[in-house]
């Protein structure tokens, strides 16, 4: 199979990804109207590791202290990512949340600034800038607009960042399943104490069973085809592709909810947009 073609099956992942994981914002958004944020994490991560573990079978070795603290990393960057962008979904319009979320490149940088104390390039403030006033759009922090829950949703966009960076340190030393088996398995137990705290029980009303089943298959099925994406086509590709997920959950949001996004979250959109563009471009340029 030639470049174009690897390059036209990574794209088409890449949009099959966006709308899978759409899917599973709009069954969470739903969901949560019945049961807590954390029970449906709870779930969704014993699922998904259960789905995982036969897959595990003989893949098991012996790993130093090193690699487990980047693996707790990556899960916990992943936990707070979900757990966020599920608490912003209740009190925020589909695609503000999800626009909120995918503004993780943005801030990659900084977690790798923290994590490994490499300065960010002068040449990489320009697109963080852009991106940045994106965020302000949508979030419009003056006293008049803020709402927290725009605040809660940037921070899941921390969180995912965090679980972007730690995957990338685990990809060259173990196996993708075993990243998201260790991640769905730590999201699970991470889950357990935050339920306990708020008081709320895992029994779970019998008519959400089948949004939790969405759920559940979604994600897994989603994070196949991100894996797959990222097989076929390279990160420039497939991170401004993976955009078109907005445009999903903009529609949902619209079609349910007839949440229209108003001017300043569709002058964040193209901010934040062309601010991964660029950004994406200097990776290739750089390549």
């Amino acid at each position: 199979m030639d470049d174009h073609e690897l390059l036209k099956k990574g794209i088409v992942m890449t949009m099959a990804y966006a709308f899978v994981m759409s899917i599973t914002a709009l069954a969470a958004k739903h969901a949560q109207t019945m049961i807590a944020v954390s029970a449906l994490v709870f779930w969704q991560s014993l699922f998904c590791a259960l789905i995982l573990l036969p897959q595990m079978r003989g893949r098991w070795q012996k790993r130093p202290f090193s690699v487990w603290k980047i693996h707790f990393l990556r899960s916990f960057g992943g936990f707070v990512g979900f757990l966020f962008y599920y608490w912003a979904l209740n009190h925020i319009p589909l695609v503000e949340a999800s626009l909120l979320r995918t503004c993780a490149p943005l801030c990659v940088p900084f977690v790798v600034l923290v994590l490994h104390r490499i300065r960010i390039p002068k040449a990489r403030w320009l697109p963080l800038i852009i991106g940045f006033i994106g965020v302000a759009f949508v979030i419009q922090p003056t006293p008049e607009h803020l709402n927290p829950w725009h605040l809660v949703g940037f921070v899941s966009a921390i969180g995912l960042a965090l679980s972007m960076v730690t995957t990338r340190m685990l990809s060259q030393q173990v196996s993708g399943q075993e990243t998201l088996f260790v991640y769905f398995f730590v999201s699970t137990l991470l889950s357990l104490p935050l339920l306990w705290i708020q008081g709320e029980s895992l029994i779970l009303p019998l008519e959400v069973w089948p949004l939790v089943a969405i759920v559940t298959i979604t994600l897994y099925v989603g994070m196949y085809l991100y894996n797959l994406a990222y097989t076929y086509a390279p990160a420039s590709i497939v991170s401004p592709v993976s955009y078109v997920g907005v445009v999903f959950s903009g529609f949902w949001g619209w079609a349910i909810w007839g949440h229209v996004p108003d001017v300043y979250a569709i002058l964040g959109m193209l901010f934040i947009f062309s601010s991964i563009l660029i950004s994406t471009r200097m990776a290739r340029n750089r390549g």
